[in-house]
């Protein structure tokens, strides 16, 4: 394992008692620690990514999936929360103002992170929400600290993490408007959550200077849909028929609760899917609309950008097609020729470029 966070906060959890009531809430940078955990009756693992959930369930752990929703939680009733510090900061606030709920009074907050990460800031703000004095300790490029809590003093500002919000609208072009255009919501705890994606916009707005088929029952896919821009806006300007149904998929509850919540407010014929790059899917689909990540915790994945693309051909309809905005500097073309028989770039703006991958029609 190559966090220096995580392998401190696994040895602490290895090196205390097991018969302890413990929380452990883990985002995505903890998804290569789960082949590494002992199992105990009396820790429950909260995460808001559904792929670290399914290798925790694989590994016979109790897990549930939310958007860091402690509230099932009782007051003053846990030994322990371990937490491996998030990349947002309205996460990480949220986080520590729970830890500090929950905890009973003397109860201890194992939290750790990197320096580049402003983990030493983070752990500070802890210790003063804990009412307890400063106990970082460094680890070569590892922040950590064991903090008491005594009494909770003023609690950190998470943005009002739990409430969904609205966004400032666009129009085709990716410029910001007036109310009234598409009105879509959104909340912290997923990635890109207070703006409109510009890839997502550019990808968009180069479909609709295609020939798209917009008057016929269709499937649509949205790979990797965040709060549901892409489904959202494609049911107004591309496939605005009675008969175009939608399957957003996601694999951050932030996500996944939004996309629910804006497709609900449109009213779309949708179905939101909590997935790790559509694993859980099992239908092919006339249209995807992907804006891949390409980000994995705290690093650039290219990785990411392929296993997108192999979903993408996975689930595509025979004579389909799968639409892609990337970076500019990432080579999906050459990637999406092993999953695609054909690969037509559609538009670059030298800061994002949009593909359009295709199948052969099925012989008859």
């Amino acid at each position: 394992m190559n966090d220096p966070a995580l392998h401190w906060l696994l040895e602490h959890y290895h090196n205390a008692p097991a018969a302890i009531d413990s929380v452990w809430l883990c985002d995505e940078a903890s998804r290569e620690f789960t082949d590494h955990l002992a199992v105990r009756a009396q820790t429950q693992f909260i995460s808001n990514r559904w792929d670290v959930c399914e290798r925790l369930k694989a590994h016979q752990h109790g897990v549930t999936f939310n958007d860091f929703d402690l509230s099932a939680i009782a007051d003053n009733s846990q030994e322990r929360v371990y937490y491996r510090i998030s990349k947002e900061k309205p996460v990480v606030h949220h986080i520590i103002n729970a830890a500090a709920r929950v905890l009973q009074p003397e109860g201890e907050l194992v939290i750790a992170g990197l320096k580049n990460e402003g983990a030493k800031n983070f752990l500070d703000k802890a210790a003063q929400v804990m009412g307890c004095s400063k106990a970082t300790q460094k680890h070569g490029l590892a922040y950590s600290a064991q903090l008491n809590k005594r009494q909770i003093s003023a609690l950190l500002d998470d943005s009002d993490y739990s409430r969904l919000r609205p966004i400032a609208p666009l129009n085709n072009t990716g410029q910001t408007q007036g109310a009234g255009e598409l009105l879509l919501w959104s909340k912290p705890g997923q990635f890109g959550w207070q703006k409109i994606d510009a890839g997502s916009a550019f990808l968009l707005s180069t479909l609709a200077q295609q020939n798209m088929p917009s008057n016929e029952p269709l499937t649509v896919l949205d790979l990797g849909c965040g709060y549901g821009y892409l489904s959202c806006r494609a049911a107004q300007t591309l496939f605005n028929t009675p008969q175009t149904a939608f399957t957003l998929t996601d694999n951050n509850a932030a996500a996944l609760r939004s996309a629910h919540y804006n497709c609900e407010q449109l009213g779309l014929d949708a179905t939101v899917v909590p997935s790790d790059a559509g694993t859980e899917i099992a239908q092919r689909f006339d249209v995807i609309l992907c804006n891949p990540p390409f980000h994995q915790g705290f690093n650039v994945s290219d990785d990411l950008t392929e296993r997108f693309i192999a979903s993408a051909g996975e689930h595509l309809q025979p004579g389909g097609q799968a639409y892609f905005v990337v970076n500019a500097f990432i080579g999906a073309e050459q990637k999406a020729k092993a999953h695609f028989a054909e690969c037509r770039a559609l538009a670059n703006n030298r800061q994002f470029k949009v593909l359009a991958l295709s199948k052969p029609r099925s012989k008859p």
